[in-house]
Protein backbone atom coordinates (compact mmCIF):
# COMPACT_ATOMS: atom_id res chain seq x y z
CA UNK A 1 0.00 0.00 0.00
CA UNK A 2 3.40 1.96 0.34
CA UNK A 3 4.40 1.87 -2.99
CA UNK A 4 0.97 2.52 -4.20
CA UNK A 5 0.51 5.42 -2.61
CA UNK A 6 3.85 6.78 -2.79
CA UNK A 7 3.66 5.87 -6.56
CA UNK A 8 -0.39 7.54 -6.87
CA UNK A 9 1.05 11.03 -5.32
CA UNK A 10 4.15 11.35 -7.98
CA UNK A 11 1.74 11.12 -10.81
CA UNK A 12 -0.58 13.28 -9.33
CA UNK A 13 1.95 15.80 -7.77
CA UNK A 14 3.94 16.08 -11.34
CA UNK A 15 0.63 16.12 -13.94
CA UNK A 16 -1.31 18.89 -11.88
CA UNK A 17 2.11 20.90 -11.34
CA UNK A 18 3.61 20.99 -14.79
CA UNK A 19 -0.34 21.33 -15.84
CA UNK A 20 -1.12 24.28 -13.34
CA UNK A 21 2.47 25.92 -13.77
CA UNK A 22 1.82 26.02 -17.70
CA UNK A 23 -1.07 28.50 -17.08
CA UNK A 24 0.57 30.32 -14.39
CA UNK A 25 3.90 31.13 -16.62
CA UNK A 26 1.13 31.94 -19.77
CA UNK A 27 -0.50 34.78 -17.29
CA UNK A 28 2.78 36.52 -15.71
CA UNK A 29 4.26 36.46 -19.58
CA UNK A 30 1.37 38.51 -20.04
CA UNK A 31 1.93 40.14 -16.88
CA UNK A 32 -1.14 39.05 -15.48
CA UNK A 33 -1.46 39.17 -11.75
CA UNK A 34 -1.71 35.57 -10.16
CA UNK A 35 -3.43 35.13 -6.78
CA UNK A 36 -2.87 31.73 -6.04
CA UNK A 37 -1.17 28.56 -6.83
CA UNK A 38 -2.52 25.57 -5.12
CA UNK A 39 -1.37 21.84 -5.52
CA UNK A 40 -5.07 20.28 -4.18
CA UNK A 41 -8.08 21.14 -2.91
CA UNK A 42 -9.47 22.31 0.39
CA UNK A 43 -7.14 23.96 3.61
CA UNK A 44 -3.67 24.35 2.85
CA UNK A 45 -1.44 22.32 4.02
CA UNK A 46 1.74 24.11 3.43
CA UNK A 47 1.84 27.80 1.95
CA UNK A 48 3.90 30.09 1.24
CA UNK A 49 3.58 34.30 -0.40
CA UNK A 50 6.18 34.84 -2.80
CA UNK A 51 5.29 37.93 -4.41
CA UNK A 52 1.55 38.80 -5.20
CA UNK A 53 1.29 34.73 -5.65
CA UNK A 54 -0.03 32.32 -2.24
CA UNK A 55 1.51 29.19 -3.63
CA UNK A 56 -0.01 25.97 -1.24
CA UNK A 57 -0.14 22.34 -1.19
CA UNK A 58 -3.61 21.46 -0.05
CA UNK A 59 -4.66 18.68 1.81
CA UNK A 60 -7.27 16.77 -0.98
CA UNK A 61 -4.34 16.25 -3.94
CA UNK A 62 -7.20 15.57 -6.83
CA UNK A 63 -6.59 18.33 -9.12
CA UNK A 64 -5.07 21.82 -8.37
CA UNK A 65 -5.70 25.23 -9.53
CA UNK A 66 -4.13 28.65 -10.44
CA UNK A 67 -6.80 32.24 -9.50
CA UNK A 68 -5.37 34.58 -11.77
CA UNK A 69 -6.60 38.02 -10.78
CA UNK A 70 -10.12 39.11 -12.28
CA UNK A 71 -11.22 35.70 -12.96
CA UNK A 72 -14.06 35.71 -11.15
CA UNK A 73 -16.00 39.10 -12.42
CA UNK A 74 -13.38 40.28 -14.76
CA UNK A 75 -14.01 44.02 -13.58
CA UNK A 76 -11.89 46.73 -16.29
CA UNK A 77 -9.66 48.33 -13.90
CA UNK A 78 -6.17 49.37 -15.61
CA UNK A 79 -3.26 50.06 -13.36
CA UNK A 80 -1.06 52.82 -14.80
CA UNK A 81 2.06 54.42 -13.64
CA UNK A 82 2.34 57.43 -11.95
CA UNK A 83 3.73 59.36 -14.84
CA UNK A 84 0.51 58.16 -16.51
CA UNK A 85 -2.01 59.82 -13.98
CA UNK A 86 -0.17 63.03 -15.00
CA UNK A 87 -1.63 62.33 -18.58
CA UNK A 88 -4.89 63.84 -19.42
CA UNK A 89 -5.66 62.40 -23.39
CA UNK A 90 -7.31 59.59 -23.67
CA UNK A 91 -5.57 58.73 -26.74
CA UNK A 92 -2.21 59.29 -24.36
CA UNK A 93 -3.29 57.00 -21.85
CA UNK A 94 -4.34 53.85 -24.16
CA UNK A 95 -0.64 54.58 -26.33
CA UNK A 96 0.99 54.00 -22.89
CA UNK A 97 -1.14 50.96 -21.67
CA UNK A 98 0.52 49.16 -24.63
CA UNK A 99 4.11 49.67 -23.38
CA UNK A 100 6.35 47.14 -22.36
CA UNK A 101 5.57 48.07 -18.88
CA UNK A 102 2.01 47.84 -18.77
CA UNK A 103 0.44 45.03 -16.27
CA UNK A 104 -3.09 44.09 -17.16
CA UNK A 105 -5.37 44.28 -13.85
CA UNK A 106 -7.40 41.11 -14.17
CA UNK A 107 -8.28 37.73 -16.95
CA UNK A 108 -11.12 39.54 -18.67
CA UNK A 109 -9.05 42.51 -19.01
CA UNK A 110 -6.61 40.88 -21.18
CA UNK A 111 -7.41 40.38 -25.28
CA UNK A 112 -9.38 37.40 -26.12
CA UNK A 113 -5.99 35.63 -27.75
CA UNK A 114 -4.45 36.07 -24.28
CA UNK A 115 -6.72 34.46 -22.36
CA UNK A 116 -7.21 31.43 -24.76
CA UNK A 117 -3.36 30.92 -24.79
CA UNK A 118 -3.39 31.09 -20.95
CA UNK A 119 -6.06 28.51 -20.88
CA UNK A 120 -4.91 26.49 -23.27
CA UNK A 121 -1.05 26.58 -22.08
CA UNK A 122 -2.07 23.82 -18.63
CA UNK A 123 -2.87 21.04 -21.30
CA UNK A 124 -0.31 21.88 -23.44
CA UNK A 125 2.33 21.70 -21.43
CA UNK A 126 0.96 17.98 -19.58
CA UNK A 127 1.42 17.08 -23.44
CA UNK A 128 5.04 18.12 -24.22
CA UNK A 129 5.90 17.47 -20.64
CA UNK A 130 5.54 13.71 -21.83
CA UNK A 131 8.53 14.25 -24.33
CA UNK A 132 10.92 15.37 -21.38
CA UNK A 133 9.69 12.70 -19.79
CA UNK A 134 10.90 10.03 -22.37
CA UNK A 135 13.88 11.47 -22.91
CA UNK A 136 14.86 11.01 -18.88
CA UNK A 137 13.91 7.08 -19.49
CA UNK A 138 14.92 6.78 -22.69
CA UNK A 139 18.52 9.30 -22.05
CA UNK A 140 19.02 7.21 -18.42
CA UNK A 141 17.43 3.42 -19.21
CA UNK A 142 17.86 3.49 -23.05
CA UNK A 143 15.51 1.26 -25.30
CA UNK A 144 14.19 -2.13 -24.58
CA UNK A 145 14.16 -4.75 -27.59
CA UNK A 146 13.60 -8.29 -27.90
CA UNK A 147 16.73 -9.70 -29.61
CA UNK A 148 15.59 -13.36 -30.33
CA UNK A 149 15.43 -13.81 -33.93
CA UNK A 150 14.30 -17.61 -33.87
CA UNK A 151 10.98 -17.70 -35.13
CA UNK A 152 8.03 -20.47 -34.50
CA UNK A 153 5.84 -20.82 -37.60
CA UNK A 154 2.05 -21.40 -37.20
CA UNK A 155 0.57 -24.32 -39.54
CA UNK A 156 -1.17 -22.99 -42.17
CA UNK A 157 -0.09 -19.55 -42.10
CA UNK A 158 1.50 -17.25 -44.74
CA UNK A 159 5.25 -18.03 -43.18
CA UNK A 160 4.47 -21.69 -43.19
CA UNK A 161 3.36 -22.06 -47.10
CA UNK A 162 6.29 -20.24 -48.15
CA UNK A 163 8.32 -22.66 -46.52
CA UNK A 164 9.79 -21.16 -43.20
CA UNK A 165 10.14 -22.98 -40.47
CA UNK A 166 10.33 -23.23 -36.95
CA UNK A 167 13.56 -22.69 -35.09
CA UNK A 168 14.56 -20.54 -38.53
CA UNK A 169 16.30 -17.21 -37.52
CA UNK A 170 16.13 -14.09 -39.30
CA UNK A 171 18.46 -12.17 -40.25
CA UNK A 172 17.64 -10.38 -43.80
CA UNK A 173 14.12 -8.64 -44.90
CA UNK A 174 14.27 -7.59 -48.88
CA UNK A 175 18.09 -6.99 -48.05
CA UNK A 176 17.84 -5.05 -44.63
CA UNK A 177 19.86 -6.50 -41.92
CA UNK A 178 17.66 -6.82 -38.74
CA UNK A 179 19.27 -7.10 -35.29
CA UNK A 180 16.08 -7.42 -33.39
CA UNK A 181 12.58 -8.16 -33.47
CA UNK A 182 11.52 -4.66 -33.12
CA UNK A 183 13.44 -4.03 -36.30
CA UNK A 184 12.03 -6.82 -38.34
CA UNK A 185 8.07 -5.81 -36.95
CA UNK A 186 8.71 -2.58 -38.05
CA UNK A 187 9.45 -2.76 -41.63
CA UNK A 188 6.77 -5.65 -42.13
CA UNK A 189 4.41 -3.44 -40.81
CA UNK A 190 5.61 -1.02 -43.07
CA UNK A 191 5.29 -3.79 -45.90
CA UNK A 192 1.74 -4.69 -45.23
CA UNK A 193 0.17 -6.46 -48.92
CA UNK A 194 3.79 -6.19 -50.36
CA UNK A 195 5.97 -9.06 -50.93
CA UNK A 196 9.32 -9.05 -49.05
CA UNK A 197 12.17 -11.70 -49.50
CA UNK A 198 13.08 -13.08 -45.84
CA UNK A 199 16.59 -13.89 -45.37
CA UNK A 200 17.41 -16.76 -42.48
CA UNK A 201 19.68 -19.20 -41.30
CA UNK A 202 18.82 -22.75 -40.92
CA UNK A 203 21.12 -25.46 -39.99
CA UNK A 204 24.23 -23.31 -40.46
CA UNK A 205 22.83 -22.40 -44.27
CA UNK A 206 21.58 -18.86 -45.51
CA UNK A 207 18.36 -19.26 -47.07
CA UNK A 208 15.60 -17.07 -48.94
CA UNK A 209 11.74 -17.00 -49.54
CA UNK A 210 9.44 -15.01 -51.07
CA UNK A 211 6.59 -13.89 -48.36
CA UNK A 212 3.23 -11.52 -49.32
CA UNK A 213 3.32 -9.48 -46.22
CA UNK A 214 -0.48 -10.11 -44.47
CA UNK A 215 0.34 -9.54 -40.74
CA UNK A 216 -3.21 -11.06 -39.69
CA UNK A 217 -2.04 -14.59 -41.12
CA UNK A 218 1.43 -13.83 -41.29
CA UNK A 219 1.84 -17.08 -38.54
CA UNK A 220 5.64 -15.95 -37.06
CA UNK A 221 6.66 -14.84 -33.76
CA UNK A 222 10.02 -14.88 -31.84
CA UNK A 223 10.66 -18.24 -30.19
CA UNK A 224 11.17 -16.84 -26.79
CA UNK A 225 12.87 -19.21 -24.49
CA UNK A 226 10.97 -19.66 -21.10
CA UNK A 227 13.47 -17.42 -18.90
CA UNK A 228 13.06 -14.70 -16.65
CA UNK A 229 13.70 -11.22 -17.26
CA UNK A 230 12.62 -8.19 -14.81
CA UNK A 231 10.19 -9.31 -11.78
CA UNK A 232 7.48 -7.59 -10.44
CA UNK A 233 8.71 -6.37 -6.44
CA UNK A 234 6.35 -8.69 -4.05
CA UNK A 235 5.00 -10.55 -6.94
CA UNK A 236 4.51 -14.24 -7.44
CA UNK A 237 7.15 -15.34 -8.68
CA UNK A 238 9.68 -13.21 -6.22
CA UNK A 239 7.90 -14.53 -3.04
CA UNK A 240 8.43 -18.15 -4.37
CA UNK A 241 11.32 -18.09 -4.79
CA UNK A 242 12.55 -16.88 -8.47
CA UNK A 243 15.14 -14.96 -9.87
CA UNK A 244 15.67 -12.69 -12.69
CA UNK A 245 18.02 -14.97 -15.40
CA UNK A 246 16.25 -18.39 -14.13
CA UNK A 247 15.19 -20.90 -17.13
CA UNK A 248 11.73 -22.18 -16.70
CA UNK A 249 11.32 -26.19 -17.03
CA UNK A 250 8.41 -27.78 -15.89
CA UNK A 251 4.42 -26.15 -15.05
CA UNK A 252 2.89 -29.07 -13.91
CA UNK A 253 3.21 -32.33 -15.60
CA UNK A 254 3.78 -30.01 -18.84
CA UNK A 255 7.38 -29.29 -20.38
CA UNK A 256 7.71 -25.85 -20.97
CA UNK A 257 9.88 -24.83 -24.54
CA UNK A 258 8.94 -21.18 -25.21
CA UNK A 259 8.38 -18.30 -23.32
CA UNK A 260 4.47 -17.77 -24.92
CA UNK A 261 3.67 -21.65 -23.98
CA UNK A 262 4.75 -20.70 -20.59
CA UNK A 263 2.60 -17.01 -20.04
CA UNK A 264 -0.49 -19.04 -21.80
CA UNK A 265 -0.63 -21.67 -19.29
CA UNK A 266 -0.23 -18.73 -16.42
CA UNK A 267 -2.64 -16.40 -17.91
CA UNK A 268 -5.57 -19.27 -17.52
CA UNK A 269 -4.59 -20.18 -14.31
CA UNK A 270 -5.80 -16.84 -12.41
CA UNK A 271 -6.01 -17.89 -8.43
CA UNK A 272 -4.83 -21.57 -9.43
CA UNK A 273 -1.88 -23.06 -8.10
CA UNK A 274 0.59 -24.40 -10.32
CA UNK A 275 3.98 -26.80 -9.43
CA UNK A 276 6.95 -24.73 -11.47
CA UNK A 277 10.10 -26.55 -11.89
CA UNK A 278 13.16 -24.40 -12.87
CA UNK A 279 16.90 -24.53 -13.34
CA UNK A 280 19.40 -21.40 -11.45
CA UNK A 281 22.67 -21.40 -11.60
CA UNK A 282 22.61 -25.33 -12.57
CA UNK A 283 20.47 -26.09 -9.53
CA UNK A 284 17.09 -27.82 -10.37
CA UNK A 285 14.68 -26.05 -8.05
CA UNK A 286 10.52 -25.92 -7.74
CA UNK A 287 7.86 -24.22 -5.70
CA UNK A 288 4.24 -23.98 -5.91
CA UNK A 289 3.01 -20.93 -7.29
CA UNK A 290 -0.04 -19.17 -7.71
CA UNK A 291 -0.96 -16.45 -10.60
CA UNK A 292 -2.63 -13.80 -9.18
CA UNK A 293 -5.63 -11.92 -11.02
CA UNK A 294 -4.68 -8.94 -12.96
CA UNK A 295 -7.08 -6.60 -15.66
CA UNK A 296 -5.56 -6.76 -18.61
CA UNK A 297 -7.19 -3.31 -20.83
CA UNK A 298 -5.91 -4.40 -24.20
CA UNK A 299 -7.87 -8.07 -23.88
CA UNK A 300 -10.70 -6.11 -21.48
CA UNK A 301 -10.48 -9.74 -19.77
CA UNK A 302 -9.11 -10.28 -16.17
CA UNK A 303 -5.74 -12.90 -16.80
CA UNK A 304 -3.39 -14.58 -14.24
CA UNK A 305 0.32 -13.00 -14.43
CA UNK A 306 2.80 -14.22 -11.66
CA UNK A 307 4.99 -10.96 -12.19
CA UNK A 308 7.53 -11.42 -14.39
CA UNK A 309 8.52 -10.32 -18.28
CA UNK A 310 10.38 -11.81 -21.04
CA UNK A 311 14.49 -11.22 -21.07
CA UNK A 312 14.85 -8.22 -23.22
CA UNK A 313 17.80 -6.62 -24.35
CA UNK A 314 18.70 -2.90 -23.41
CA UNK A 315 20.16 -0.78 -25.88
CA UNK A 316 21.63 2.57 -25.43
CA UNK A 317 21.11 5.39 -27.89
CA UNK A 318 23.29 8.51 -28.86
CA UNK A 319 22.46 11.29 -27.60
CA UNK A 320 20.93 13.02 -31.18
CA UNK A 321 18.60 9.87 -31.06
CA UNK A 322 17.35 10.43 -27.70
CA UNK A 323 15.10 13.82 -28.85
CA UNK A 324 13.77 12.40 -31.82
CA UNK A 325 13.04 9.26 -30.19
CA UNK A 326 11.21 10.81 -27.42
CA UNK A 327 9.12 13.09 -29.57
CA UNK A 328 8.27 9.59 -31.88
CA UNK A 329 7.34 8.02 -28.68
CA UNK A 330 5.13 10.64 -27.68
CA UNK A 331 3.57 11.35 -30.72
CA UNK A 332 2.68 7.65 -30.64
CA UNK A 333 0.84 7.58 -27.08
CA UNK A 334 -1.04 11.35 -28.20
CA UNK A 335 -2.35 9.63 -31.89
CA UNK A 336 -3.11 6.09 -29.47
CA UNK A 337 -4.83 7.58 -27.12
CA UNK A 338 -6.89 10.26 -29.78
CA UNK A 339 -7.74 7.11 -31.56
CA UNK A 340 -8.92 5.24 -28.52
CA UNK A 341 -11.20 8.29 -27.33
CA UNK A 342 -12.75 8.33 -30.52
CA UNK A 343 -13.84 4.37 -30.34
CA UNK A 344 -14.74 5.30 -26.80
CA UNK A 345 -17.41 7.76 -28.19
CA UNK A 346 -18.26 5.41 -31.01
CA UNK A 347 -18.98 2.71 -28.69
CA UNK A 348 -16.25 0.49 -30.22
CA UNK A 349 -14.46 0.18 -27.18
CA UNK A 350 -16.93 -0.58 -23.81
CA UNK A 351 -17.33 2.18 -21.29
CA UNK A 352 -17.42 -0.17 -18.53
CA UNK A 353 -12.78 0.19 -19.51
CA UNK A 354 -12.35 3.74 -18.64
CA UNK A 355 -10.58 4.28 -15.43
CA UNK A 356 -10.63 6.70 -12.77
CA UNK A 357 -8.54 8.05 -9.32
CA UNK A 358 -8.42 4.31 -8.02
CA UNK A 359 -7.44 2.89 -11.80
CA UNK A 360 -4.68 5.21 -12.10
CA UNK A 361 -3.83 4.51 -8.61
CA UNK A 362 -3.50 0.41 -8.89
CA UNK A 363 -1.45 1.72 -12.03
CA UNK A 364 1.19 3.73 -10.15
CA UNK A 365 1.63 0.83 -7.90
CA UNK A 366 1.86 -1.52 -10.66
CA UNK A 367 4.59 0.54 -12.67
CA UNK A 368 6.58 1.19 -9.70
CA UNK A 369 6.66 -2.22 -8.31
CA UNK A 370 8.61 -2.81 -11.75
CA UNK A 371 10.83 -0.34 -11.34
CA UNK A 372 10.82 3.65 -11.39
CA UNK A 373 11.36 3.28 -15.50
CA UNK A 374 8.19 1.86 -15.60
CA UNK A 375 6.71 4.29 -13.54
CA UNK A 376 8.32 6.98 -15.38
CA UNK A 377 6.44 5.37 -18.98
CA UNK A 378 2.98 5.88 -17.08
CA UNK A 379 3.94 9.21 -15.79
CA UNK A 380 3.91 10.25 -19.49
CA UNK A 381 1.21 8.47 -20.32
CA UNK A 382 -1.40 10.06 -17.99
CA UNK A 383 0.36 13.39 -18.58
CA UNK A 384 -0.98 13.15 -21.77
CA UNK A 385 -4.41 11.69 -21.10
CA UNK A 386 -4.65 14.33 -18.48
CA UNK A 387 -3.90 17.69 -21.05
CA UNK A 388 -6.33 15.92 -23.97
CA UNK A 389 -9.31 15.27 -21.47
CA UNK A 390 -8.69 18.97 -20.67
CA UNK A 391 -9.43 20.29 -23.91
CA UNK A 392 -12.78 18.57 -23.75
CA UNK A 393 -15.67 21.42 -24.81
CA UNK A 394 -17.03 20.88 -21.60
CA UNK A 395 -18.08 23.63 -18.57
CA UNK A 396 -15.42 24.11 -15.96
CA UNK A 397 -12.31 22.00 -18.00
CA UNK A 398 -10.19 23.95 -20.07
CA UNK A 399 -11.91 23.14 -23.74
CA UNK A 400 -14.64 24.65 -22.08
CA UNK A 401 -13.04 27.79 -21.18
CA UNK A 402 -11.73 28.44 -24.83
CA UNK A 403 -15.01 27.30 -26.23
CA UNK A 404 -16.96 30.41 -24.36
CA UNK A 405 -14.23 32.53 -24.42
CA UNK A 406 -14.47 32.11 -28.44
CA UNK A 407 -18.41 32.50 -28.24
CA UNK A 408 -18.30 35.32 -26.51
CA UNK A 409 -15.50 37.07 -28.54
CA UNK A 410 -18.35 35.85 -31.90
CA UNK A 411 -21.36 37.64 -30.22
CA UNK A 412 -18.68 40.82 -29.25
CA UNK A 413 -20.22 40.33 -26.14
CA UNK A 414 -19.32 38.76 -22.43
CA UNK A 415 -22.03 36.53 -20.52
CA UNK A 416 -23.52 37.89 -17.59
CA UNK A 417 -21.62 36.84 -14.15
CA UNK A 418 -25.16 34.71 -13.70
CA UNK A 419 -24.68 33.10 -16.80
CA UNK A 420 -21.41 32.40 -16.10
CA UNK A 421 -22.03 30.82 -13.29
CA UNK A 422 -24.96 28.38 -14.36
CA UNK A 423 -22.52 27.08 -17.41
CA UNK A 424 -19.87 26.24 -14.80
CA UNK A 425 -22.29 24.42 -12.35
CA UNK A 426 -23.74 22.76 -15.85
CA UNK A 427 -19.94 21.54 -16.36
CA UNK A 428 -19.25 20.32 -12.65
CA UNK A 429 -22.41 18.41 -12.77
CA UNK A 430 -20.87 16.87 -16.09
CA UNK A 431 -17.76 16.20 -14.21
CA UNK A 432 -19.22 14.83 -10.97
CA UNK A 433 -21.79 12.33 -13.10
CA UNK A 434 -18.62 11.47 -14.89
CA UNK A 435 -16.13 11.06 -11.56
CA UNK A 436 -19.07 8.79 -10.07
CA UNK A 437 -19.03 6.91 -13.38
CA UNK A 438 -15.69 5.83 -13.91
CA UNK A 439 -15.26 5.47 -9.67
CA UNK A 440 -18.27 2.70 -10.18
CA UNK A 441 -15.95 1.28 -13.07
CA UNK A 442 -13.29 1.03 -10.63
CA UNK A 443 -14.37 -0.60 -7.99
CA UNK A 444 -16.89 -2.89 -9.72
CA UNK A 445 -13.87 -4.44 -11.89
Amino acid sequence: MLVTLLAFLFILAFSITIHEFGHFLMAKLFKIPVEKFSIGYGPPLIRKKIGETDFRIAYFPLGGFVKIAGEDEGEITQRKTESRRERNTESTEKTDAKGPDAKVAGFYDAPIYKRVLIVLSGPLFNIFSSCFVFMVVIGIYGMLSNPYMKVEVEPGTVADNAGLLTNDSIVTISGTRVSDWDEASEILAEREGEEVTVGFMRDGMFLERDIVVRLDSLGIIPLVPPILGSLKLDGPAQKGGMKEGIRILKIDEDSIHSWYQMIEIVRASRNIPLHFVWQEDGVIKDAEITPVPFYDPISTDTIGQIGAIMPLERKHVPVTEVVSLSVQRSIEVLWLTLKTLYQLIIGRISRRSIGGPIAIAQLSGESARWGFENLLGLLAIISINLGLINLFPIPALDGGHVLISIIEAIRKKRFSHRTRLIIQQVGYAIILLLIIFVTFNDITR
